[in-house]
């Protein structure tokens, strides 16, 4: 969390990068089980997207990204909050959690 100054702030942000990866990890688990089943013609395709055998996979990788985009916003607004040292308002650390618990919905964490 470069640029956040050490506190609370930088410990709520640090505690949550592990949680991150999880969800990086468990889509990515999630694509390579759909490519065993319905291999993609390229290697930057999910599996099974162009002839529908995985439609699910696509929405919901979409919707995990969006929600990890929306973890690294919250991210960045508690960042900038927090640059001078102030105290960090908890709506912006909410905001985070938030997001974070939306993506680890979406790829089957919680």
């Amino acid at each position: 969390m470069g640029g956040t100054p050490p506190g609370p702030a930088r410990a709520a942000l640090e505690e949550f990068l592990p949680r991150v990866d999880l969800v990086a990890r468990a889509v990515r688990a999630q694509c390579l089980r759909a490519q065993e089943v319905a291999p993609s013609a390229g290697d930057l395709l999910v599996p099974g997207g162009p002839d529908g055998e995985h439609p699910e996979i696509h929405r919901r990788l979409t919707r995990t990204a969006t929600a990890c985009a929306q973890v690294a916003e919250a991210a960045a607004m508690v960042r900038v909050a927090g640059a001078d040292g102030d105290p960090v308002d908890p709506g912006l650390l909410a905001a985070v959690e938030r997001a974070v618990v939306k993506a680890e919905t979406l790829a089957d964490l919680r």
